[in-house]
């Protein structure tokens, strides 16, 4: 008989932790190389576990990614609402949704390309958790706009919907320049003026545009059109035409082509 003190021993984990093993490994391997890229093989061996293993905790790859993308909204709906809570004053709050999601989605560049190219523009999406987690978080938005109409901050006449949607639509077109188009991003200074657009024009004591005059209007044009000019290339005289190309026609009689 062997000695016994030379045995392997075998560690079982509880399911939930090979679970989360297995889908902390799969995140690194996702934003490592991408989707399509990524093998379960790889993912599996850094998650320590065979890979048949991976396939009684996941049903497929795709389950796996879905996975670890829930878990990150999860994280950040939590801190998002533990930290707003905390935040007085309605344009704080709003300034601190706008900075904390495009925060959110810059420091974790490789997840939020995952759930643009994979899940968002999925036929699946809206029926996905995902999507509920995106509802939810707009939903403190739409919240915080209902109390700042409360408090006075807001105009009553607000159109909630259409006013979320421009914001995070916003927040699309800076955070998908910035993805796909190596574009900087400020998020500072993107919030800042994101916020003087909107929020100056729907304060509750905000008065409404008066319409300009037709000479204030007319002055402006004329001071746009003096700029146009200077700012135009010097054009050379062009020499003289002959009689004949002079009169637009030509010895035969057909008009010429105009410059």
């Amino acid at each position: 008989m062997g000695n016994s003190s030379n045995r392997r021993t075998v560690v079982r984990l509880p399911r939930d932790r090979r679970a989360s093993d297995i889908a902390s490994a799969a995140r690194e391997v996702f934003c490592e190389r991408g989707f399509e890229a990524a093998s379960t093989a790889e993912i599996a061996a850094r998650a320590g576990v065979a890979e048949g293993t991976l396939y009684q905790h996941f049903e497929n790859k795709r389950a796996l990614l879905i996975q670890v993308l829930e878990t990150w909204y999860a994280s950040l709906i939590s801190d998002f609402v533990s930290q707003l809570a905390g935040i007085q004053g309605t344009r704080n709050k709003i300034y601190y949704i706008v900075s904390r999601h495009l925060r959110a989605l810059k420091e974790n560049a490789d997840l939020a390309r995952l759930s643009y190219h994979e899940v968002r523009h999925s036929g699946d999406y809206y029926k996905s958790k995902i999507y509920e987690f995106n509802r939810e978080y707009t939903h403190v938005f739409i919240e915080t706009c209902r109390d700042g109409i409360l408090k006075g901050d807001l105009r009553a006449d607000l159109p909630l919907g259409l006013l979320r949607d421009l914001i995070f639509g916003g927040i699309d077109h800076l955070i998908s320049g910035f993805l796909f188009n190596h574009k900087e991003l400020d998020i500072d200074s993107a919030t800042g003026q994101m916020l003087a657009l909107v929020f100056d024009g729907m304060r509750a004591d905000a008065s409404p545009a008066q319409p300009q005059s037709s000479e204030r209007v007319l002055a402006r044009f004329e001071q746009l059109a003096v700029r146009m000019e200077a700012a135009l290339p010097e054009v050379k005289p062009k020499k003289k035409r002959s009689t004949a190309s002079a009169s637009g026609h030509s010895k035969t009689g057909g008009s010429t082509a105009p410059d």
